[in-house]
């Protein structure tokens, strides 16, 4: 049983490899009020957060998202606008949900990415979301409420990735973990049954 929660413990350290459950979806932005529209995203075991939403149009408040410091990536919609066009995946324009992908370049490139949604206009407020994605997220699900469809999606990047952990600390982390799954070993010996 120790032995079992041992190297259960050196995989998820040493791989990362996790056995939690998904977490909940997020809603943007959460009011639970019947009037108001619900942006959802559902990014499995990675749990996003709901960063802003309004209303009118995503590229005219595109000046506020840009004017903290994050860039345009790429528009799902428009193959010209953004640094990175190709690295939004979206299905689903023009219906009320769909799936999206994101290059995992992304996350070599920028510490922090933001996925917006933005539905159509005049019936039900607010009319766009922005989602701030744990970092690694690579791929979801997203809905929104309402008569009105995904108009567009658009991808903003910021912040410097996260360093990549040099070798020799890597191989001193698996030392380290090896030496004590061996002491640990060492503690609890096997019992050997003997049979009769």
């Amino acid at each position: 049983m120790i032995r079992r929660l041992c190297a259960s413990a050196v995989l998820t350290l040493v791989l990362g490899w996790s056995v939690s459950a998904s977490a909940a979806p997020v809603n943007c932005p959460g009011t639970a009020a019947t009037t108001d529209r619900e942006f959802t995203l559902d990014t499995g075991v990675l749990t996003a957060t709901c960063y802003q939403w309004g209303t009118g149009n995503l590229n005219g408040n595109g000046d506020f998202i840009n004017g903290l410091g994050y860039i345009t990536l790429d528009k799902s919609d428009d193959t010209t606008t953004g640094n990175h066009n190709g690295w939004l995946t979206i299905t689903g324009q023009g219906t009320t949900s769909g799936t999206f992908t994101i290059d995992s370049a992304a996350w070599t490139t920028y510490g922090t990415i933001l996925f917006a949604l933005k539905s159509g206009e005049g019936q039900l407020d607010p009319d766009w979301a922005v989602f701030t994605l744990a970092f690694g997220t690579l791929s979801g699900n997203w809905s929104l409420s309402g008569n009105q469809s995904l108009s567009h999606a658009n991808l903003y990047g910021g912040g410097d990735p996260l360093p990549a952990p040099e070798p020799t600390s890597m191989v001193l982390l698996g030392t380290g973990l090896l030496g004590l799954a061996a002491r640990l070993r060492r503690s609890f010996p096997v019992r050997s049954e003997v049979v009769s």
